[in-house]
């Protein structure tokens, strides 16, 4: 099916108003579906890849992605975990059939039909609600995946102050159950951010290509996605680090910057006069870790 120009910019840009303001369903005709392709899956597959960034060091050789849309976090995640076998739940019987033909049928199981429905489901190293969440807020079905969690349980929404919000219900009720939070928090008390003007996200730049570029109208090659998110551990593990909230406000022989640490919200001025640190923290950006020295 061909969509003109027109009919795909419409449909992108209501796709994104859908996903900025919580708008479910977020699909509502073919041509979202293809908007979807050429503006939504790369970039939720860059938002994917650097928030498995965080876990890589870990083996994960199964995923349950509970929204699995056409299959986005198979993409992102056998592209860090080589021997990786996927369960890919999805309600919309059109992505399935998408997606299964860019998912090899080996290593890929595909589930359709309404999540909440569903039993008890088997267990996975690494459950995934893949800006799925916000449009479920199912508490007794994220028990059931929290449940079904072997190592790690992700939640990653749209980097809008509602996406953070739909992240933190999700992160309180696993805490709750004895979840661990391993990123992107070093702590697992309440957000400090919680009850503020501010949110909790972190955006990943990707490049556009020329029909991105056209659905969006955007004049640059690039875009930058904005996203929350959560990791989940089942067992408590080591987290001795600060999280850079912002980039660094650079200026003149000294360096601004916001973390989150085991303390909350803290504001630090790092000057030339620690020169190893001062050099180190200038090469850093939004969404570091930084090891506990400050």
């Amino acid at each position: 099916m061909e969509f003109s120009p027109a009919e795909l910019k419409k449909a992108a840009q209501a796709l994104s108003e859908r996903y900025r303001t919580g708008q479910a369903p977020y699909l509502r005709a073919p041509v979202d579906r293809y908007a979807y392709l050429i503006t939504r899956y790369p970039a939720t597959k860059a938002a994917l890849h650097r928030v498995f960034q965080e876990i890589r060091s870990f083996p994960v050789q199964t995923m349950l992605d509970i929204g699995a849309g056409p299959g986005t976090s198979w993409e992102a995640g056998s592209a860090i975990w080589e021997n990786l076998k996927a369960t890919l739940m999805e309600r919309d019987r059109d992505f399935v059939e998408i997606g299964s033909k860019m998912t090899p049928a080996g290593r890929v199981q595909w589930m359709t039909g309404d999540v909440s429905k569903q039993g008890a489901f088997e267990q996975h190293d690494l459950v995934l609600f893949s800006y799925s969440w916000g449009e479920i807020l199912d508490l007794a079905l994220l028990e059931k995946a929290w449940q079904a969690t072997g190592k790690f349980l992700v939640v990653v929404e749209p980097g809008t102050p509602r996406g953070y919000q739909s992240m933190l219900k999700a992160r309180d009720f696993c805490i709750s159950k004895k979840a661990s939070v391993y990123a992107p928090c070093p702590h697992s008390k309440a957000c400090p951010w919680q009850n503020t003007p501010e949110w909790c996200h972190f955006g990943v730049r990707l490049q556009r290509s020329d029909e991105h570029r056209l659905a969006k109208e955007g004049a640059l090659g690039f875009e930058d996605e904005k996203y929350s998110y959560v990791i989940l551990s089942k067992e408590p593990l080591e987290t001795d680090f600060s999280r850079l909230l912002k980039d660094p406000l650079r200026r003149k022989g000294h360096t601004i910057i916001t973390l989150c640490s085991k303390n909350g919200i803290e504001q630090k001025t790092v000057t030339k006069k620690d020169k190893e640190f001062y050099k180190n923290i200038n090469k850093l950006k939004w969404g570091d870790k930084i090891a506990n020295k400050v």
